[in-house]
């Protein structure tokens, strides 16, 4: 799945159906790393970690290899389970609702973590956080939307931060998990922004259809472009209050998002007190 996909993401950035913005912001060499991103659409779960693209071809090539040791190690009564079932080393581990992805989860083992994002799930979201801080901790990589949900449902919610001006959503407001994370471990925060997303994969059905034909939000629609937009990386300490790392990701969002508006020009921000600059 990761292989065709990172393929499928080069050939769609030639014809500019996917757009990268600032790519060379974006510290691929380095370990210990959150991408932080806003979240349009369930696609988001599956695109971000394709920016790691050519990741997939070395974790693809290793596997090759240990398939083709594969015989020998069952002649001589090895385990050669772990072939098909660990985990990617490399590739960023997403962020994937459990609900929402209740029917694909095969499509997302071994590189996802899944969320009970349910009032009864507290308990299993606490384990989740664990095992981000975890891979943090052994220099690995993960994805966060720290909104907590994907944006449409701000408005339902309340926590939704707004430009004045157009009343255009930048973000939810990010929950604590990512400060809590980032003062535990010292990750550096890398933010995206993603715009087109809802989109390419709607978030609701086409109310005007009937019902057996509703299956149509889950076909993506490659003609509408979807834009990444890669934010400089921000650095913190370990034990950095948790306030401090909430305050300068809404902070990094305003500037990704006045990034794709006219340059220049002052965006007014409701839901958050502050102006983006």
């Amino acid at each position: 799945m990761g292989t065709i996909g990172g393929i499928l993401i080069c050939l769609l950035e030639v014809v500019r159906v996917v757009r990268f913005y600032n790519y060379a912001r974006l510290p691929l060499w380095e370990g210990k790393l959150i991408l932080a991103s806003n979240h349009p659409s369930w696609l988001d779960v599956v695109i971000l970690p394709m920016l790691y693209f050519p990741w997939w071809f070395r974790e693809l090539l290793e596997r090759i290899r240990e398939f083709g040791t594969w015989p020998l190690k069952v002649i001589k009564g090895e385990s050669a389970s772990s072939i098909f079932t660990k985990d990617f080393k490399e590739i960023p581990v997403s962020t994937a609702d459990k609900h929402n992805f209740r029917y694909f989860w095969w499509v997302l083992e071994g590189w996802n973590i899944f969320i009970n994002r349910r009032e009864d799930g507290v308990r299993e979201r606490g384990s989740a956080l664990r095992q981000a801080v975890e891979i943090l901790e052994n220099n690995g990589r993960i994805i966060i939307f720290p909104g907590g949900g994907r944006d449409f449902k701000a408005g339902k919610k309340g926590d939704g931060i707004y430009d004045i001006k157009t009343r255009q959503l930048i973000l939810r407001r990010p929950k604590p998990g990512i400060g809590w994370t980032v003062k535990q471990t010292g990750a550096t925060i890398v933010p995206i922004r993603l715009e087109g997303a809802d989109k390419a994969l709607p978030n609701k059905a086409n109310g005007r259809l009937p019902p057996f034909l509703r299956f149509e939000r889950y076909i993506i629609r490659i003609w509408h472009p979807t834009i990444i937009r890669i934010g400089q990386p921000l650095r913190f300490p370990v034990g950095i209050k948790e306030e401090v790392v909430l305050e300068k990701y809404i902070q990094a969002q305003i500037e990704l998002y006045q990034e794709g508006r006219t340059k220049g020009n002052e965006i007014r921000v409701m839901g958050e007190v502050g102006l983006s600059v």
